[in-house]
């Protein structure tokens, strides 16, 4: 299956949490994702998407594991298992871009640390 066979995801999925909080690890703002189309080279880190326990994503950055909070955590989880499993994650902005960007606006999830505690939601 081909990027191109795959058709947008759907925000009314049954896994897709509904919340309307931009805070790290909640909605993805759209300027936010604007701001990633700017940021340098170095900004940028692939990662491997390894699943979720909860609203934790564990995804492998080289031979590191790092562990971040997402509050749609299987609707992430479910699409890196149709697209695969390779994304970009832009450090600065705290974002993580799946294969189907930017043909999927969807595909673009927040994150935030693991370590640090959860926003509400909005």
């Amino acid at each position: 299956m081909t990027d191109r066979e795959l058709g947008p995801t759907t925000a009314d999925s049954s896994r897709t949490a509904h919340c309307s909080s931009h805070a790290a690890g909640h909605g993805v703002h759209p300027t936010r994702v604007l701001l990633c189309d700017n940021s340098p080279d170095d900004a940028w880190t692939p990662v491997v998407v390894m699943g979720a326990v909860g609203d934790v994503l564990t995804v492998a950055c080289g031979s590191e594991l790092r562990r971040y909070r997402n509050h749609d955590t299987g609707r992430l989880v479910d699409l890196a298992d149709t697209t695969g499993p390779d994304a970009l994650l832009n450090e600065r902005y705290g974002l993580l871009f799946l294969r189907t960007w930017p043909q999927d606006a969807a595909s673009v999830f927040s994150l935030q640390p693991a370590d640090q505690p959860p926003h509400p939601c909005g």
